[in-house]
């Protein structure tokens, strides 16, 4: 039987949460595109809009299709960006080594990612509220549309892990500089190569498969059956039902469910196998160019004084090597040899790290001298 770590899983949800909440910046900036389109692009499409389409049906659809985007970006995006920075500072390996399951570690990113979209999703509906978009009454009025809130929000929830999913995969893999690239090169197709934006009736036949192959697809179909109420043709789970909403948004969901499993394996699979590399990052580039330094400085050394030597400084970070020296140098050898035990190197050890070091200073000052 799988088991879970819920404290793991709940640390890394919060420490997610607490470092998005305190980017306000952040929060305004990915809010002001799908906070235009609700206000603007949408009504102006409806406005325009041919086909015979009633406007309120126009206005609906795309309203749900702005929502499923925010989605999308939000939830590639925000699972991502966590990995990203942890992976340039060299957080990466503490992961490698964490005493929990690395199926905690990943559904700890996906939740933290997907309830980051939810914020922005509920942020849009709230702005759509306030232009005629309204949760699906079911013919009981606003009672309806309060019970709406629920499966909606469900709903939400579910497909940003799916998409949290993708971006988890992406962070794993590359770097900061090209996760943009792939997160761009995969969020527009999965937009508009579906039935989100534009009904799958417009299109021609051949073109139809490949929108039916996309995921958001069934997603903006999904969030319509409680948001507006109103599909149409979208050629999905309601019209192999007959209009009906309910079994639609049923056969919706379970394709979801059968992708979003796909990606949960392949999520876990990745981003365990990133965690077999060195995270690199800041910290990996300065420990690689401090041994590297090391290394030039105990080049001239006897092998005996050079391996004392890396193996003391292997131990100790160079900024309180430094101070050693530096108490070594003012006559303060029994700080700088406490200093040395605290950092649990052996009294043997420390005797030869200070006649190697003697040794080293007589060879720097004959090559001063030369």
């Amino acid at each position: 039987m799988v088991e879970f770590d819920l404290h793991a899983i709940i640390g890394i949800v919060k420490r997610d949460m607490i470092k998005y909440f305190r980017n306000k910046q952040m929060i305004i900036s990915s809010l002001i595109m799908p906070a235009i389109f609700m206000l603007f692009l949408r009504p102006g499409f409806a406005g325009f809009a041919g086909g015979g389409e009633p406007e309120a049906w126009i206005m609906n659809y795309l309203g749900a299709g702005i929502i499923c985007m925010v989605i999308i970006m939000s939830g590639i995006m925000m699972s991502g960006m966590p990995v990203l920075f942890d992976k340039m500072l060299g957080f990466q390996d503490i992961y490698a080594v964490a005493p929990v399951k690395r199926r905690n570690l990943v559904l700890g990113f996906l939740i933290g990612g997907a309830l980051k979209s939810l914020f922005m999703s509920s942020v849009v509906i709230v702005i759509g509220l306030a232009t005629g978009l309204y949760p699906n009454m079911w013919g009981l009025g606003w009672v309806g549309s309060l019970l709406s809130i629920i499966p909606l929000t469900f709903t939400i929830f579910f497909g940003a892990i799916i998409y949290a999913c993708i971006g988890l995969i992406i962070a794993a893999r590359t770097d900061m500089t090209n996760a943009f690239l792939w997160n761009n090169l995969i969020n527009m197709p999965l937009i508009f190569v579906s039935g989100a934006i534009i009904p799958i009736h417009t299109y021609g036949e051949t073109a139809k498969y490949a929108l039916l192959c996309n995921p958001t697809t069934y997603m903006a179909d999904a969030i319509r059956v409680w948001l507006g109420g109103e599909i149409g043709p979208a050629g999905t789970g309601n019209e192999f039902f007959g209009g009906n909403l309910l079994l639609g948004y049923a056969m919706d969901m379970a394709i979801l469910a059968f992708l979003g499993i796909i990606l949960f394996y392949l999520a876990f699979r990745v981003f365990g196998g990133s965690l077999q590399e060195s995270s690199g990052g800041f910290a990996g580039m300065i420990h690689k160019k401090s041994a590297k330094a090391r290394e030039k400085m105990f080049k001239d050394l006897e092998p005996a004084d050079r391996d004392i030597m890396m193996k003391v400084t292997n131990k100790i970070d160079m900024m309180k090597m430094g101070q050693i020296m530096g108490l070594a140098g003012d006559g303060k050898q029994d700080e700088a040899m406490k200093m040395l035990k605290d950092a649990g190197i052996s009294d043997e050890d420390i005797k030869g790290f200070f006649a190697a070091g003697m040794r080293m200073m007589e060879l720097m000052m004959k090559k001063q001298k030369k």
